[in-house]
């Protein structure tokens, strides 16, 4: 029911003025949740965004954006760009030395990169702004997915290809061609060995078990490679300091294999797997401790990152 503000009788429906005093008459609203434009009360739908009110969205908590942007104002390309760099900083502090940021966004602006990021920066705004137009607040979940992708990709083109002085460490290229990459397309032991790079380690790998000595073979399945006769044995690693295999590493097509000095073996599915983090001088696979050598641990960091991020494909 609306009531008119002067003399509290009821409004005809549709009446701009009152039919009893002859005041104006302004029909009641309601804020967007998701917009916080103001609809009419009875709307089912947002006049601004197409939010559904009654709908089972406004009955959960909302999506709160990674990326947040006003996507009415006309400057949207300028936000993707900053936004860029609030990425670059974590990426920094995830993978690189963070004290080096600095040296990061001088090397970003001095290189050709600066460049081929305007562009990208354009496209990206033009996509999601296409997405909202067309899907409102319920395009937010994917607009960040879009856009965490995307920078992803432009992070290791830039980290890989204009700062390897500044990494510490020297990242193979052949990571690049896995921006887009997808696994029922990929082939996972040459992506495993793309990443890894292991021409370029000093510890031995095994790739070979028929040739492999017998004893370190034995050795590593004893301690920690349990894997099922069904699966797929990549390689073995092995870092122990006495050269016996007792303590390593081993990745499969289903889960990588580890034992660490002086803790128990290790196991992480890469369907399940939750959470990878480097620290100082080593690794955590859902929270447990790995560590090889700096260069290892940051190429085995960026790939168990890149098998997590296929959980999110369906």
């Amino acid at each position: 029911m609306n009531l008119c503000p002067n003399c509290a009788a009821e409004a005809i429906p549709g009446a701009k003025f009152c039919h009893r005093c002859g005041d104006p008459i302004r029909e009641k609203t309601k804020p967007c949740p998701a917009c916080k434009e103001q609809s009419p009360l009875a709307s089912v739908f947002c006049h601004h965004c197409g939010f559904h009110f009654e709908g089972k969205q406004s009955q959960q908590q909302l999506y709160e954006p990674v990326y947040v942007l006003d996507f009415n104002e006309s400057d949207l390309t300028e936000q993707v760009k900053a936004l860029f760099f609030r990425s670059l900083r974590a990426r920094i502090a995830s993978e690189h030395e963070i004290s080096k940021y600095s040296e990061y966004v001088e090397r970003f602006y001095q290189s050709r990169f600066r460049e081929i990021y305007g562009v990208r920066a354009i496209q990206i705004a033009r996509d999601v702004k296409l997405q909202w137009e067309r899907f409102g607040v319920e395009a937010l979940r994917d607009i960040d997915h879009k856009i965490d992708q995307d920078f992803e990709g432009l992070l290791d083109f830039f980290c890989i290809q204009y700062c390897p002085d500044l990494n510490g460490v020297i990242l193979p290229t052949a990571i690049l061609k896995y921006e887009h990459a997808t696994p029922d397309k990929t082939d996972l032991g040459q992506m495993i060995a793309d990443f890894l790079d292991f021409e370029h380690e000093e510890e031995p790998f095994f790739f070979n078990f028929i040739t492999m000595p017998e004893q370190l073979l034995a050795n590593a399945c004893k301690q920690y490679l349990f894997a099922d006769r069904k699966e797929k044995v990549f390689f073995i690693g092995d870092l122990s300091l006495k050269g016996n295999c007792k303590e390593g590493f081993a990745m499969t097509d289903r889960a990588i294999y580890w034992r660490a000095p002086f803790d128990k073996a290790r196991r992480v599915a890469y369907e399940t797997l939750k959470t990878v983090r480097r620290e100082k001088d080593w690794i955590t696979i859902d929270g447990h401790f790995f560590t090889s050598n700096p260069g290892m641990n940051l190429k085995l960091f960026k790939l168990l990152k890149k098998l997590r991020s296929w959980r999110t494909i369906s």
